[in-house]
């Protein structure tokens, strides 16, 4: 199968956009891989996944939000979805991805200490 050039924008606000062109904007942060359909499919299903747990919208309209232990479990689901995108994003990246992902230390092998499973 094809690969083609696509960008990854993980933009807190926009996380899910994969676009096959490069934005011109400073402020999006952009990743160039290539992927083929299947593979920009399952990085567009992580992205979304990921964006879903960044904020619970059913935690907003409730006071499960004040439950640290369901905070704390969001959280660390969160962690894990960007875990498994940056890596996916190294795996798919261009060199200059990879070299962009190595420089700034995204990729982390260490335990979290700080971040518990879920329950």
């Amino acid at each position: 199968m094809e690969k083609r050039i696509y960008y990854v924008n993980l933009n807190p606000i926009s996380m899910d956009d994969i676009s096959p062109v490069k934005i011109p904007d400073s402020s999006l942060i952009q990743y160039e891989i290539e992927a083929t359909s299947e593979e920009l499919e399952k990085m567009d299903f992580l992205l979304n996944e990921t964006q879903d747990h960044d904020l619970e919208s059913q935690n907003l309209f409730t006071f499960r939000h004040f439950d640290e232990s369901i905070a704390e479990t969001d959280r660390y689901e969160y962690q894990a979805g960007m875990d498994k995108v940056i890596q996916m994003i190294y795996d798919l990246g261009t060199a200059e991805t990879k070299q962009k992902i190595e420089e700034i230390h995204m990729i982390n092998d260490e335990e979290k200490r700080n971040m518990k499973p879920p329950r």
